[in-house]
């Protein structure tokens, strides 16, 4: 689960095209490719650096134990139970 989070960002690139156009280009180093977003109107070119914090696991995933497997054979066990069962008391058990 924690192997989708540890996917790195592409990179935005900020190019002029020849006829003076603002391009993002981005460029992912795992994958080789590049794409290209392109403006129609001016756009402000901000700035964003990741904080350090961003970059932690989250505390919930620390918490979290693996399932047991005898608490997930008892679940299972208690839904096929009550899918087989109530039906059968409900259409069984109204006599006319």
């Amino acid at each position: 689960m924690c192997e989708n989070f540890k996917m790195s960002e592409p990179e935005w690139i900020l190019d002029k095209n020849g006829s003076g156009h603002l391009i993002w280009r981005r460029h992912n180093e795992e994958t080789e490719t590049s794409s290209r977003v392109n403006f129609k109107h001016d756009v402000e070119v901000k700035e964003f650096h990741r904080k350090s914090y961003e970059l932690i696991e989250p505390p919930w995933l620390q918490e979290t134990e693996s399932t047991n497997l005898l608490t997930m054979s008892f679940t299972c066990l208690v839904c096929v139970t009550v899918s087989l069962i109530l039906p059968w008391y409900i259409l069984g058990g109204t006599h006319y």
